[in-house]
């Protein structure tokens, strides 16, 4: 009796084992299997080096530039709120890189003439920050709107704000426009109004309900931002040519990890119609050599040896291998 029990439970601990181990096994298959989210959808369909070769750019260096609110609706604070929403938005997907230290003495409005972007004017003020995206945006449209009873000594009344925004983002390697889109954002506040009185009818409500509207459409925007930095290839510069030495200004912050192979190309030349003088973009240097990552420098620097090739210069262009 005590020995058919012995093997009951010899085998109950087999089965418990094999169960132990089954779930083991499954949670470590989970691990390497990659969930399907917004960011690996577009990754479907392609080789395994394909998909590494996505998931693995380091992150892009992006400044927004404070919006414009181009409105007859005066609020000062509405287009530099709206790029302050953005850029909070884009902090929080962790994709990307916002330098705090970067700033810049323009805005949106200083790159618009009539319906056409100044790109040149714009290119040359993201190279200068050495940032590989630059977004403008504008605040197109804001709508006030209140409804209410007319009669009685406490009145029901509703306020509405509705705005319009424009996005574009500009890839500062390549000269020229990657994405332009518009996003709608929406609010509304329910109060009583006692003896024709109401907070509801002054400017400072106005203002709020404004920004409580821009907040609702930034929102929206920042999943297509993210979405258009997603598609860019990653680029970096270097900084810095010491004999063997080359130091590029991308580091453990991007992404970069030890023992990366980058490829070095020439800056490339700016394009302009010869008819309009309408800048058309950069063209792509040329191949110089690779360069490996052997350290880090700082928070984001990389310090890289002469894989092959040479006569690499301050500001060439740097990209993955």
């Amino acid at each position: 009796m005590k020995q058919g029990f012995a093997v009951f439970a010899v085998a109950g601990l087999l089965v418990l084992s094999a169960c132990s181990r089954s779930n083991e096994f499954k949670k470590d298959q989970e691990v390497y299997q990659e969930p399907q989210s917004y960011y690996n959808k577009a990754t479907q369909g392609k080789s395994p080096t394909q998909r590494l070769e996505s998931m693995g750019q380091p992150k892009k260096r992006v400044f927004v530039f404070d919006f414009w609110n181009d409105t007859p609706v005066k609020q000062k604070e509405a287009g530099p709120f709206a790029a302050d929403e953005l850029r909070r938005g884009l902090f929080a997907t962790q994709r990307l890189i916002l330098p705090t230290d970067l700033r810049s003495a323009f805005g949106t409005e200083d790159f618009v003439q009539g319906d056409r972007v100044k790109v040149a004017q714009l290119i040359r003020e993201g190279r200068r920050m050495g940032v590989a995206v630059l977004v403008i945006g504008r605040v197109t449209k804001i709508i006030f709107r209140q409804r209410g009873d007319d009669i009685g000594v406490i009145r029901q009344k509703q306020s509405f704000a509705a705005v319009d925004v424009e996005v574009k983002m500009f890839d500062v390697a390549a000269g020229r426009e990657i994405m332009a889109f518009g996003k709608s954002g929406e609010t509304s506040s329910n109060s009583l109004q006692a003896f024709g009185g109401s907070k509801d009818d002054n400017q400072e409500f106005r203002v709020e309900m404004t920004k409580l509207a821009l907040r609702n459409a930034i929102v929206l925007a920042v999943p297509e931002v993210i979405k258009g930095v997603e598609k860019m290839n990653w680029s970096g510069r270097v900084a810095k040519v010491a004999s063997n030495k080359v130091y590029v200004n991308a580091g453990k912050a991007s992404g970069l990890v030890l023992g990366d192979i980058l490829k070095v190309l020439s800056q490339g030349d700016d394009i302009y119609d010869p008819a309009t003088g309408a800048y058309l973009g950069r063209t792509q240097g040329q191949l110089k050599g690779t360069l490996e990552v052997v350290d880090f420098i700082g928070t984001d620097g990389a310090v890289t040896e002469m894989h092959t090739g040479g006569n690499f210069q301050e500001g060439d262009t740097v990209q993955l291998y």
